[in-house]
């Protein structure tokens, strides 16, 4: 007969296996929309922000600085 797992060890084994995949998590798709994909045969160069992630970022201020124009009166 195998043996039962419960729910707490394959918690930890997932936890475990997905800590060995850097390719994987929230962390790395939030990245990943934040730049441009590296360049993989120049690793030491920097990645630059994406167009639409900084016109996202710029409507997204002036929608602020618009909120807190007309409800704060500065």
């Amino acid at each position: 007969m195998a043996k039962r797992i419960t729910p707490d060890e394959t918690r930890v084994w997932f936890a475990g296996r997905m800590r060995e995949r850097a390719d994987y998590g929230l962390g790395k798709a939030i990245v990943d929309l934040m730049f441009r994909p590296r360049n993989p045969f120049n690793l030491k160069e920097r990645r630059k922000f994406r167009g639409a992630f900084l016109s996202a970022l710029a409507w997204l201020g002036a929608a602020v600085a618009v909120f807190v124009y007309f409800n704060f009166g500065l």
